[in-house]
């Protein structure tokens, strides 16, 4: 502790950066904008953090390192608590960014058929907020930063620039674990390739097939609906091409 009770940003990131070696004033200062951490400020503008707001940092930061939770999720467990830290680690009760979404939609019934439950939304994206760093989004898919960064190259992770530096959501995390098995199962990132231009001209056909109501706000729920349905039926006749190509068809 210094002699004035406090810290600066840039003592707190050489205090924590052993621990977290991807800790940077570019995050601690992300964390705030999120409501995270409330350091409080001196009349010029500088931050000044107690004992309690690196104590709250680094359970936040242990949090998404070793739990993976989504930035939501901490803050409300924080609210939970009063802005306290909690003494033990949470157990999350929120489904499983990773659950899997293989399975067929419903078949059709009558005239029009069922519609896919809305967990079944191929088209519904985590709902979550994680923020990673590119070595916390290799140490979590069990990848090295070469390879989230080959897979950046190939346009299969999309990062949002944060202050200069890359920071990876919810679908990127799903993306590059799912590569990482992939990647076991020996394909290389080249053959990972196929997936990106895949959904890209699907994609291109899909907004054709929207654009002539595209424009009407009053369309616009339809619309959703609609693609999300194709979207699901589009990956049931894929995955019967697949079966019959690869000899599995029962």
């Amino acid at each position: 502790m210094t002699a004035r009770g406090h810290h600066s940003i840039g003592e707190v990131l050489s205090l924590l950066r052993e621990e977290f070696p991807d800790i940077t004033i570019s995050k601690i200062r992300f964390l705030e904008s999120q409501g995270l951490i409330h350091p409080e400020r001196t009349p010029s503008g500088y931050r000044k953090f107690y004992p309690s707001d690196i104590e709250r940092l680094r359970w936040i930061l242990t949090q998404q390192r070793d739990h993976f939770l989504p930035l939501k999720v901490i803050k409300r467990r924080l609210e939970s608590e009063g802005g306290a830290v909690p003494a033990a680690p949470p157990t999350p009760a929120e489904p499983s960014l990773f659950a899997r979404r293989d399975a067929d939609p419903a078949p059709a019934s009558g005239g029009g058929g069922a519609r896919p439950a809305a967990g079944d939304d191929p088209l519904a994206g985590p709902v979550s907020s994680v923020s990673l760093g590119r070595g916390e989004l290799a140490r979590a898919a069990g990848l090295d930063e070469a390879s989230i960064v080959e897979l950046e190259r190939l346009g299969l992770l999309a990062p949002v620039d944060v202050d200069g530096e890359p920071r990876y959501d919810d679908e990127c995390l799903l993306v590059a674990r799912a590569a990482a098995e992939l990647l076991g199962f020996g394909l290389g990132p080249r053959h990972l390739r196929m997936y990106k231009v895949a959904a890209d001209r699907e994609a291109g056909v899909l907004e054709q097939v929207a654009a002539p109501r595209s424009g009407r706000p009053d369309e616009a729920a339809r619309v959703r609906r609609d693609l999300s349905r194709i979207v699901a039926l589009g990956e049931t006749i894929h995955r019967s091409l697949l079966r019959r190509a690869l000899g599995e068809q029962r």
